[in-house]
């Protein structure tokens, strides 16, 4: 998609993913060793009592299923920022996510060839209890004439 091509108020559904406990545990070795994301003990004495995803793998997963549908990558330039990130639910491994992005906004530049996209993200579990939200804004090109 180029910039012409997104539409404000669009939703885009994404196809459920399971979370697996194996990448997930190690995302967090590498981003995020805290005990209580990449060791059973450690979960055990959580508040959640078991091994929870980071935060950050579950923003990772959530954003990595976005980009995998490619439904936006002829486009995109570059990322600008993320707004209003909330974790709401921890995630655990078998989670299954589901996720939808909603075209919030769309700024074309008035002297170069390209504007600005702003996308909500909200994935929800097998539940269908919300489990992160955000707002993502990137460089998008104008298609050229």
């Amino acid at each position: 998609m180029y910039l012409e091509d997104y539409e404000v108020g669009k939703e885009y559904f994404i196809e459920p993913h399971e979370v697996n406990e194996e990448e997930m545990i190690n995302f967090a070795k590498v981003y995020d060793n805290r005990p209580f994301h990449i060791d059973e003990e450690g979960g055990k004495e959580s508040r959640f009592n078991k091994i929870f995803a980071s935060g950050f793998f579950t923003l990772v997963f959530t954003w990595s299923k976005w980009v995998n549908t490619k439904i936006d990558s002829e486009g995109v330039i570059a990322g600008i920022g993320l707004d209003n990130l909330r974790w709401h639910k921890p995630v655990f491994a078998g989670d299954v996510l589901k996720s939808k992005v909603k075209i919030l906004e769309v700024s074309p530049s008035q002297d170069k060839p390209v504007g600005s996209v702003r996308l909500y993200f909200e994935s929800t579990n097998q539940n269908d209890e919300k489990v992160i939200s955000l707002e993502a804004i990137y460089l998008v090109s104008k298609k050229i004439k």
